[in-house]
């Protein structure tokens, strides 16, 4: 699976859930967020942006509350 996939499934799990993301998918989400700061550098210049922005998203996930 890939990186943007799953923090995309991610995205649509906290969307769909009242009660935001369980503690499974915040540790992959993490884990994906690491692996996306060990990778940028290496990364084309061109597809860097992408990257960075799928990061700051997954970021933005792990940093927001549900709704009460």
């Amino acid at each position: 699976m890939t990186i943007d996939t799953v923090i995309g499934g991610c995205v649509v799990y906290y969307l769909d859930s009242s009660a935001g993301l369980d503690a499974q998918r915040c540790a992959i989400l993490k884990d994906c967020l690491d692996d996306l700061d060990d990778l940028t550098d290496e990364l084309d210049a061109e597809c860097r942006p992408y990257f960075l922005r799928l990061r700051h998203l997954g970021r933005l996930l792990l940093d927001t509350k549900p709704a009460s």
